[in-house]
Order: C-alpha cells, then sequence, then structure tokens
C-alpha cells in the first residue's frame, strides 16, 4: 500500500522543502520504496535532489509527465540522497487550470510500486496544492510560532475545511513548529496557545532554527546525520511520528464478526 504525505502550507519561507526532504531520507533510511515529487515550480526540492539550481528549467522528463497520457514511462531519478525523485519543471503553471486532471495524474504514481511519495507542494493555493491533498493520507503543515504563521495556519484548516475534507474525510492533518528559535519567550508562548488548540494534530517536537540544516542538505544528508546534538534527534523524531500509520489489516473487522 502507497502512502502519500502532501506537505503543503499557504505560506512560503516555512521550510516546507527541508521538512519533505527529510521525511523521504528517513523513508528511505527505514527501507521503505520511497519517492519525493517536487510540484513546486521554484524547483527547491530538485535542487536538492541534483545539487543542480537549473535542473527544472525544462518542460521534458520533469512531473508534468503525469499529465501526458501518451507517455508510459516517468522519468524517476535517485537523487543525491538514495530515495527516487520526480523534478519539477518551470513550467508547471501550465497545469494549474484543472483540478480534476491533476488528481487523475497524480494517482497514476499508486502504479509505481513505492511504499511512500512525499509530496511537496508549492506556497500558493491552487491545483497543486489542492490536487495532492485530494489523494494523501496525511498533510504535513509547517508552521512558524508567530503572528504570521498562525495567520497561514487559519488559511489551511479554512481551505480544508471547505474544499478539501468534503471530499478526503480521512486526511490526516498534522503540524509541525519549525524555525523555531529557542531563546524567544513570545514564540514559546504562541506554541503552548497551539497545543491548546490544536492538541495531538500539533508535533512535540520542536524544530528549531539551526544553520546546520541547511549545511545537511547541501551535503546530501539529513541534519541528525551529521550532527550529535539534540536538535538533530527532533527533527529525527518529528519525521518518525510523521511517517508512522496504524496499518488496518481487516483483523479486528473478522474478530468482531466472529464475535458477532
Amino acid at each position: 500500500m502507497t502512502h502519500f504525505i502532501a506537505v503543503a502550507n499557504q505560506k512560503g519561507g516555512v521550510g516546507k522543502t527541508s521538512i519533505a526532504a527529510h521525511l523521504a531520507c528517513l523513508a528511505h533510511e527505514t527501507g521503505q520504496h520511497t519517492l519525493l515529487v517536487d510540484l513546486d515550480q521554484q524547483g527547491s526540492a530538485t535542487l536538492l535532489c541534483t545539487g543542480d539550481g537549473g535542473r527544472h528549467r525544462t518542460n521534458v522528463g520533469t512531473v508534468l509527465d503525469l499529465w501526458n497520457d501518451s507517455l508510459d514511462k516517468l522519468n524517476i531519478q535517485e537523487s543525491l540522497f538514495g530515495f527516487d525523485y520526480l523534478q519539477a519543471s518551470h513550467e508547471l503553471d501550465a497545469v494549474d487550470d484543472d483540478l480534476e486532471a491533476a488528481v487523475r495524474a497524480l494517482r497514476k504514481l499508486d502504479d509505481y510500486g513505492y511504499d511512500t511519495i512525499v509530496i511537496d507542494c508549492p506556497p500558493a493555493p491552487g491545483v497543486r496544492q489542492f490536487a495532492p491533498l485530494l489523494i494523501a493520507d496525511r498533510q504535513v503543515v509547517p508552521i512558524t510560532a508567530d503572528a504570521l504563521g498562525t495567520q497561514g495556519l487559519v488559511g489551511v484548516l479554512m481551505q480544508n475545511q471547505k474544499m478539501v475534507l468534503p471530499r478526503n474525510a480521512s486526511l490526516d492533518l498534522r503540524i509541525v513548529v519549525n524555525l523555531h528559535k529557542a531563546t524567544s519567550g513570545t514564540q514559546k508562548a504562541v506554541i503552548e496557545q497551539l497545543r491548546q488548540h490544536l492538541g495531538g494534530k500539533l508535533l512535540e517536537p520542536v524544530l528549531t532554527d539551526r544553520e546546520a540544516v541547511k549545511h545537511a542538505l547541501r551535503a546530501s544528508k539529513p541534519v541528525w546525520a551529521v550532527t550529535k546534538e539534540p536538535f538533530g534527534e527532533a527533527w529525527r523524531a518529528a519525521c518518525e511520528e510523521l511517517l508512522s500509520f496504524a496499518e488496518d489489516d481487516g483483523t479486528d473487522a473478522e474478530d468482531e464478526g466472529e464475535a458477532a
């Protein structure tokens, strides 16, 4: 069974791509057949996967191929991290006018035998953010613990309530605080308020603002592979939680049927 994880928020600058890459790293590390899909035409995830800042400046052999029904095979490649990736194109806005076509296109990924597919969505609300949420098992929302971050979260919750959950009621929403400044009393207060309102939807591990995260990604490694500091373990713990799914093998239902 393939699990789809969409990393999506309506606000840029919250470390969305860093979290998507770390999720793919840990899934690959733990033996899962893993694919990272870059749906952001800026190509940040493609840059991390390839080390090439211009790789996304094409419309050939990219994620756009999902929309081409005449193609039998996608140009899926192995990233510098070891997991597979499907690269972005700077022309992805060409598919922003048809939500149903995008859902059909992304559903093709079911046929490739991956255990985990992580989709790095663009920050702008639109087809390439909505479509992944309609097929995803989980939405990961990185936020910052400040006024702008919480305002963006309100937009996400409203969008999901009105547009996503009526079509994908099983979507599991998880929120993770990123780029946290540990010395900020204001941010600590915001996090406590969020915990009171969000409960289990807000991850316990808080990801701090550290240059080591960027350095690790430039070296094509997750941060926990390059540091023994507690913040590295916090990143791993957060990713473990976000990759954890309760599998339903039908046993409980069968047992209930026998008991009846």
